[in-house]
């Protein structure tokens, strides 16, 4: 009997229920395999059998990832928001760098074990993923009459004017989400700052990116090197006298990218680069998450605009920035480009897939009630071409 009760009770404290996050997994994981406590108490687990409780962990998680991801949502899942059963290419030989890098007892385990450990960790992420859009169209399903009536949507020939016009004073915290590669929505992006400075010329404004290390000494070298396209960005807030802050660890601005093999719904298998991960996004949004404290410690009245991808904080999103600040102190724009297939315009968020017919053509949405924004997914949307 009391071999079946430690069974039991180690294998609750390996594998919680879904519902617990994968930081409380993690934690009881570590403690019950790595507590230096523990170790001199009792037989600890062993390095190897970490490996192998990570294979069977794999597994499961695959197996999981799968089900959740059948059926229309499916459709709703982004580049690299797929199962995953392989990864090449990381850890790197060279470095530990990667997303555990802070992680010293995940760097006690042999490379095939970190790698199991991440392949995991990506699909316990897409299944949080796939379930919260899951549950965000449910919100929208149930509230589809106010979605209906509740938005307006005006003519916008200077995006960041009309963006403008829109933030309140009380927004600290402007998210302007984007697809990226786009160059109209760079030119919105720059008009939206020059607007903003004119209308709050005496503020304290941070712009915060994606698109630059958080190492301040190399910022301005990865400008041109990386990202070109956004230097003009970075231009205009210089001369706006608006500090350009990078959100990002240089690990993810290695060019060397690992690779996934993703088990799409439809039954084929891709590749795709590790970094479109909804894993690597949390932990990235986790790491930014420091950095926004830390400067709101120094700037407490500042407002922090932020130019990132639209799935880091549209509200919608499992891993979402935007969500973790006051909701009266915050406001999600997205920036999508305006395409045309099959002679029809392309869904761009879950608002559209939940409503193509009366979305996916709206150039511009704007939410006046915040209730309805949160469950759209932003307070403003634009569609440029």
């Amino acid at each position: 009997m009391k071999k079946w009760f430690f069974i039991f009770l180690l294998c609750a404290v390996l594998f919680p229920a879904e519902a617990h996050s994968q930081a409380v997994w993690k934690k009881a994981f570590w403690k019950k395999i790595f507590s230096a406590e523990e170790e001199s108490a009792r037989r600890a687990i062993t390095v190897k059998q970490a490996n192998k409780l990570l294979l069977e962990r794999k597994r499961l998680s695959l197996k999981k990832a799968q089900q959740v991801c059948l059926g229309e949502i499916g459709e709703c899942m982004l580049d690299g928001e797929a199962p995953i059963h392989r990864i090449k290419g990381w850890p790197f030989s060279f470095s530990q760098s990667g997303p555990y890098e802070d992680n010293e007892l995940f760097q006690t385990l042999s490379r095939s074990a970190k790698r199991n450990y991440f392949i995991a960790a990506h699909n316990r992420a897409v299944s949080r993923t796939a379930v919260a859009r899951r549950n965000a169209l449910k919100r929208m399903n149930e509230a589809k009459e106010d979605l209906m009536k509740g938005f307006y949507s005006p003519t916008a020939v200077y995006p960041g004017r009309e963006l403008v016009s829109i933030v309140q004073e009380k927004h600290k915290y402007i998210f302007l989400g984007e697809t990226h590669g786009f160059p109209v929505i760079q030119e919105a992006i720059k008009d939206f700052l020059q607007e903003y400075r004119l209308r709050f010329p005496k503020r304290k404004i941070i712009l915060l990116t994606e698109f630059l290390p958080n190492t301040q000494t190399a910022a301005y070298r990865w400008k041109l090197r990386k990202f070109p396209q956004y230097y003009s960005i970075w231009q205009i807030a210089d001369i706006l006298k608006i500090p350009v802050v990078g959100l990002d660890p240089v690990w993810l601005l290695n060019k060397n990218f690992p690779v996934m093999w993703v088990n799409k719904p439809n039954g084929t298998t891709e590749k795709e680069k590790m970094w479109f991960s909804p894993e690597v996004l949390r932990v990235r949004n986790l790491i930014w998450k420091k950095e926004i404290d830390r400067l709101r410690s120094q700037y407490p009245d500042a407002v922090f605009i932020f130019h990132t991808g639209a799935t880091h904080v549209t509200y919608t999103e499992s891993f979402s920035l935007s969500v973790l600040f006051p909701k009266d102190e915050t406001f999600v724009a997205t920036f999508q480009p305006y395409e045309i297939y099959n002679n029809q315009p392309a869904r761009s968020d879950l608002l559209d897939a939940f409503n193509p017919e009366q979305f996916a053509s709206k150039r511009f949405i704007v939410w006046p009630n915040p209730d309805m924004a949160r469950i759209a997914g932003f307070d403003a949307r634009f569609k440029l071409q």
